[in-house]
């Protein structure tokens, strides 16, 4: 190879890998917790990195599986200090990023290769001559196969956007681990290839019709190992997202029924009002005063409408803080409340079940792990501010949950310090409904106290 054709090779891997540089970054930002500038600093150091790679490997006998391996060591290494969110989430945005690269790219050389093939043999006939893709034809493949691969990670980087949504880590863990297995195999395979090991059968072909063979398998293997990657990744998705649907109508039917059943107890206290009222005025007048407060207090513990109770403006809303309150009471856990829903408010009664009912059943169970000594409490607020409804609850935690020092979250939407991993399908409820009003959820923990608060716009977009 002349010194200009090697130049002109050099340049057209640059002008590649820029752009590479430029698409892995939109793809990770778009994913993860990012901005332009990390963006920009990662496209720089992906690109330096895979210069100085580059470089190291035309310098020496690098074998390709040990290049390949590097490379995948640096773009994890870069996500994960770049980027901020979940590390399992990071994990995952690595490895789909370098999976889906991977693939396309080899889909990508092996049909333009084939497709070069076939013209020249049509050209020159089929041949030693014709098994042989020149330099200029090359580069014109590598730069086909460079701006499918790009374009087609744009693409899908909008389709896999819900498959980064309100999951816990080990679901992403769990999503990267065989990903990470077809990559490891895409890497031998390649690696076969670079070899020059070939599909091939020498008693009844020539290398032309080899090459050939080569580059369809290779299509076939790209395209089963894209559409079984496809299937796994969004089918895994549907399924997280039909159990989260599942949740959610079971925490629905729970709500109403709960409320069915308090309002049932006050229509039967009304019912029987009368009788009530002649056993009270037998115990005043017969000047039995205990008698008549116990009876009194039997009487609101019937009704649900015990000392304490909050008048929120949504008949749902009051039986499912009573029914929380009550728990709460059960476990010495102290309660304060203060909760106004405001007349005509567009949002759902029962998605304010969810918001409400994960948050508190969160709170209850954090409360629950702590001692009576040590003053569990869980503190309810819900008003307007700024035509938006506002839900914020607080509870008392185990510090060793997310209030140890030293653990810095480093999420989304999060602030403070602390682990929320353990919320499961139940934080992934509340986004969820949140997420349906355009709304945000923000969450800390920090000295034993955890806070999360729910903004929804009081109006639909």
């Amino acid at each position: 190879m002349s010194g200009e054709e090697g130049f002109l090779d050099g340049g057209l891997w640059l002008a590649c890998h820029i752009l590479y540089a430029g698409g892995i970054s939109r793809f990770l930002g778009t994913h993860l917790q990012g901005s332009r500038r990390r963006e920009g600093i990662f496209g720089l150091l992906i690109l330096g990195g895979s210069l100085i790679l580059r470089m190291w490997a035309a310098g020496g006998n690098v074998p390709y599986i040990t290049h390949a391996a590097c490379s995948h060591i640096l773009l994890g290494i870069l996500t994960a200090a770049v980027f901020g969110g979940e590390m399992e989430k990071r994990v995952l945005a690595a490895v789909l990023g370098m999976v889906m690269t991977e693939l396309l790219w080899n889909f990508g050389d092996s049909f333009f290769s084939f497709g070069a093939l076939v013209l020249i043999g049509c050209v020159k006939g089929k041949g030693e001559a014709a098994a042989v893709i020149g330099p200029w034809m090359g580069r014109v493949c590598t730069v086909m196969t460079y701006g499918a691969g790009i374009w087609a990670v744009g693409r899908l980087s909008k389709a896999l956007k819900p498959v980064f949504e309100g999951k816990r880590g080990s679901l992403y863990l769990w999503l990267s681990a065989p990903l990470g297995c077809l990559l490891f195999v895409t890497d031998l395979v390649n690696w076969g290839a670079s070899n020059g090991i070939l599909v091939q059968n020498w008693m009844k072909f020539g290398l032309y019709e080899n090459q050939l063979f080569s580059h369809g398998a290779m299509c076939v293997f790209t395209g089963l190992s894209m559409a079984a990657a496809g299937f796994f990744v969004f089918g895994t998705d549907r399924i997280v997202r039909e159990e989260q649907e599942r949740e959610q109508y079971r925490a629905q039917a729970a709500y109403y029924e709960m409320m069915e059943e308090q309002y049932g107890s006050m229509e039967r206290l009304r019912h029987d009002m009368k009788n009530h009222m002649l056993a009270l005025e037998n115990l005043v007048q017969n000047r039995q005063w205990q008698q008549a407060v116990e009876y009194l207090r039997e009487m609101g513990q019937m009704g649900a409408v015990g000392a304490g109770d909050e008048a929120t403006g949504s008949l749902v809303m009051d039986a499912l803080l009573y029914h929380k309150r009550q728990q709460a009471l059960k476990r010495d856990i102290r309660w304060q409340c203060d909760v106004r829903v405001p007349k005509n408010c567009p949002v759902k009664e029962v998605d304010l079940c969810i918001i409400a009912g994960n948050i508190l059943d969160n709170a209850l169970e954090a409360c629950a792990k702590l001692k009576a000594q040590d003053g569990p409490f869980i503190h309810v607020y819900m008003g307007t501010v700024k035509s938006c409804l506002f839900m914020e609850v607080q509870n008392s935690m185990e510090m060793g949950e997310g209030g140890g020092p030293g653990q810095d979250s480093g999420k989304a939407g999060r602030r403070g310090k602390g682990d929320f991993r353990r919320h499961g399908l139940g934080l992934g409820n509340i986004r969820a409904a949140a997420a349906g009003y355009n709304g945000a959820v923000r969450v800390e923990a920090e000295n034993g106290i955890f806070t999360i608060s729910v903004l929804l716009p009081m109006y639909r977009t």
